[in-house]
């Protein structure tokens, strides 16, 4: 998917939890949702959990991280990562998240990176170069399985 030596779009997407059917009510209890499920693939450690929240929060308050098309990429910070953790959510009716285009926000990427790593620009414009196309949005939106997504965002 990616030519950036030392860097594999691929792998991070295979170590992704992958959260299908959410129902949620608020972009919190989503993000909640996601943090749980890092936490239950062993992608988080459990006593981190609050630490990666709080990292999400702090930068949805300096901005909303909602974009276009139903598309959130909530993200943090954090020096206990070493690479990028991401968990994926597909929300059956969407979520209102203020993005940029007021529509609900369906497919969430929860990504957290380490704070003196570029990795995160890596992974987002790697998956920004998937997402921005409409069939590959429409395709999760209706995925049945993890691998159907896993399939639609590597390409």
């Amino acid at each position: 998917m990616t030519d950036i030596p030392g860097f594999d779009f691929g792998a991070i997407l295979q170590a992704s939890p992958i959260v299908l059917g959410m129902t949620e009510g608020s972009p919190e209890s989503v993000f909640s949702r996601l943090f749980d499920a890092l936490v239950a693939e062993r992608r988080l450690p459990v006593d981190l959990r609050e630490k990666a929240r709080a990292a999400v929060n702090a930068r949805e308050q300096a901005g909303c991280t909602a974009l276009a098309n139903g598309i959130a990429i909530p993200h943090g910070y954090m020096d206990e990562v070493e690479s990028p953790v991401v968990a994926i959510g597909v929300h059956a009716r969407g979520v209102d998240c203020s993005s940029i285009d007021g529509q609900p926000s369906r497919i969430f990427i929860l990504l957290l990176n380490h704070p003196g790593s570029r990795d995160h620009i890596r992974f987002l414009a790697a998956v920004n170069r998937r997402l921005i196309i409409p069939e590959v949005r429409a395709g999760i939106l209706v995925a049945q399985s993890r691998d159907e997504v896993l399939h639609l965002l590597a390409g």
